[in-house]
């Protein structure tokens, strides 16, 4: 396969996973929203989010323009957002145009039929608040659906993994900056922590992440930070945890690199080997130990250098001279 073609696809299956994302922490933060009445766990929940997306800083700058810009039209459409859920669609699209030879009809289809769909939007969610949870939810299912299709009516060969390589790297990501920004931007005094503020805003951080209900089937008792933060970094059964996503990438990355000259592939494996090898041995006391912050801040940083290690040697590498 080319590498501009592999390259495309691990993109592809990034800004998928990507655009879900934010579908999904939007409508958690709409939820949070209608039930703190306006208050200012209404304005803590869109910080957390913007924060997670990295649009905090463009959100307040772009606020100084437009005071009555909104957290939720900033995030979902704004064009002047390079981090929005259309933008991120515009570009998927764009590179499913691409790949049209390498997906089926079916994924084409869906990811066209969501692109339209947000495309027709209105663009102004000032007055949007009645729809906002059937607008996040469309998403979702769509984006579920095309990876569902994916693995049903795709040749199951290294496109398909490279693509899964793009999904798993990217949800790691995101469920790293999720838990992080709790301790970043929601966390309490030292007297909140394990009250009821306390205890809500990592009831949301569960629920960005999809994990609620599997925290739930999987511990009894009461709901902590360290036990939230432990569960989504060490769980081998939570499809979003890291070490699941780690495991999940080294896997289709071995996959997909089966050809590639073992020179090549070294830096990619040593790095995701050592990784797996970490994230296997935290628990909560070494997490409580070492800081959630601290943890989650030199994940995100070993991330991209994984990233910059698949760009370097397996999509850009230049062809040796004889």
């Amino acid at each position: 396969m080319l590498s501009r073609v592999a390259e495309n696809l691990y993109w592809l299956g990034r800004d998928l996973e990507r655009v879900e994302n934010i579908a999904r922490m939007a409508e958690v933060s709409h939820t949070v929203s209608v039930e703190s009445g306006g208050t200012d766990g209404d304005q803590h929940a869109w910080d957390a989010v913007l924060a997670a997306t990295g649009s905090l800083e463009l959100y307040s700058k772009a606020q100084q323009d437009d005071p009555l810009l909104t957290p939720a039209e900033f995030l979902l459409l704004s064009s002047a957002n390079p981090n929005s859920l259309r933008r991120t669609l515009v570009v998927a699209r764009a590179l499913a145009r691409e790949l049209r030879e390498q997906l089926s009809r079916e994924v084409w289809e869906e990811i066209n039929r969501i692109y339209l769909d947000v495309h027709a939007t209105r663009t102004d969610f000032r007055d949007f608040r009645d729809g906002m949870h059937a607008f996040c939810d469309q998403v979702r299912s769509g984006v579920a659906s095309i990876l569902g299709l994916f693995d049903n009516t795709v040749l199951m060969d290294e496109g398909r993994d490279w693509f899964r390589c793009g999904v798993y790297l990217e949800r790691a990501d995101m469920t790293s900056r999720i838990v992080d920004t709790k301790y970043f931007v929601l966390l309490p005094t030292a007297q909140d922590i394990g009250g009821a503020l306390d205890r809500s805003q990592w009831v949301a951080v569960l629920r960005s992440a999809s994990a609620w209900q599997a925290f739930r089937m999987t511990h009894r008792g009461a709901i902590t930070g360290p036990r939230v933060a432990t569960m989504l970094v060490r769980s081998e059964q939570f499809p979003r945890s890291l070490y699941f996503c780690v495991r999940a990438f080294r896997r289709h990355f071995e996959a997909a690199s089966d050809r590639t000259p073992a020179g090549q592939t070294v830096h990619v494996a040593r790095e995701l080997a050592l990784l797996d090898l970490d994230l296997a041995s935290v628990d909560e006391a070494a997490l409580v130990q070492q800081g959630v912050h601290e943890f989650m801040d030199g994940f995100q940083g070993r991330l991209i250098e994984v990233d910059r290690l698949v760009h370097e040697h397996i999509f850009h590498v230049l062809p040796s001279v004889a």
